[in-house]
């Protein structure tokens, strides 16, 4: 049986609208059904050096190689800043946030998180790839940048750019300096525990 799009969008339902999936949305899946792998020669390795904040207060991480003479700014949003910061500050939480959770359902299925490489740059929107590891080989997940940074923090994975994304680096002189110190998550809210 063929499932047309328009099919699979009336199964969604809801689903699709809620989470942005329309039309454009399909097309954006479709385009990276295919393959993103890069020969590992052309990938550039790089560090969470932080998550700051803007002049006008958005979250923006950013990732240096290890001779810090350059750096990728990728703007997040505020729940993945604290997603990042916690895990580099190796913040506990009483109970798994969503990356945590998804760290361990791809260990209890028998995978590993390879790698994850942050390959393109289209219309001012970073795209990335979490390549897992399993005993049938590679596989690769479509992410965005801000989940794939966080979850490879806490499987203490390597995190790759494309040469396509490389080009979007910038020398550290010419940005504005950030804070001395990367921000950190402010005390634990105490809320209602499930």
């Amino acid at each position: 049986m063929k499932v047309t799009r328009r099919t699979l969008l009336k199964l969604t339902g809801g689903a699709a609208a809620l989470s942005g999936a329309g039309v454009l949305g399909w097309q954006l899946v479709k385009e990276h059904e295919k393959s993103s792998a890069v020969a590992a020669d052309d990938l550039l390795q790089v560090k969470v050096q932080g998550v700051y904040s803007d002049p006008i207060g958005a979250r923006v991480v950013f990732l240096t190689p290890e001779d810090e003479s350059k750096v990728l700014r990728v703007w997040i949003g505020d729940a993945e800043a604290m997603a990042i910061s916690a895990a580099l500050n190796e913040i506990p939480f009483p109970r798994p946030m969503t990356h945590d959770l998804l760290l361990s359902a791809i260990k209890a299925l028998g995978g590993k998180v390879e790698r994850v490489v942050i390959t393109d740059l289209r219309d001012n929107t970073f795209y990335a790839t979490i390549v897992l590891r399993d005993e049938k080989g590679l596989k690769e997940l479509d992410a965005r940048p801000s989940d794939s940074i966080a979850l490879a923090l806490r499987a203490k994975a390597p995190i790759f750019l494309s040469p396509k994304v490389q080009k979007a680096m910038e020398r550290l002189t010419d940005i504005p300096t950030p804070p001395i110190k990367p921000e950190k998550p402010s005390r634990p809210q105490r809320g209602i525990e499930t």
